[in-house]
């Protein structure tokens, strides 16, 4: 199995094509949606994840997955938020792959050390979720 860090910048557009922020309700309700999505091409896929404040208005996600299909998890992402290419980066620690499509935005950090992302990015305000 493969491990991988995700920060996620969702944005939502309504019926008179107004951007807005989903609620933390509705992004628990997406999450939801995009691992089904992604289970069905990779059943051992589990995902730990934590919705965190930007602003007072403004949500990301952070999550942590197992997996063992890269263009399965890759597609269904670029999926999820409308976008199409993927792009390099250079991050403060490691190189970081990058996704802005429609719906927002992904950050793909490659992981060497699981409990520094942990510390780093997940459960610092509220405890993570995970999902088998």
């Amino acid at each position: 199995m493969y491990i991988i860090g995700i920060l996620i910048r969702k944005i939502d557009i309504n019926d008179n094509g107004k951007k807005y922020n989903p609620t933390t309700n509705n992004l628990h309700k997406q999450i939801k949606t995009l691992i089904k999505k992604l289970k069905k091409n990779d059943k051992s896929l589990t995902i730990t994840y934590v919705i965190e404040k930007d602003n007072p208005r403004k949500f990301h996600i952070h999550l942590l997955i197992y997996y063992n299909d890269k263009k399965n998890l890759y597609n269904q992402l670029s999926r999820f938020i409308g976008g199409n290419s993927w792009n390099k980066k250079e991050g403060s620690s490691n190189l970081i792959t990058e996704c802005k499509g429609k719906y927002g935005e992904i950050d793909i950090h490659h992981i060497d050390n699981e409990r520094e992302f942990i510390c780093r990015y997940m459960n610092k305000y509220q405890q993570s979720i995970t999902l088998i």
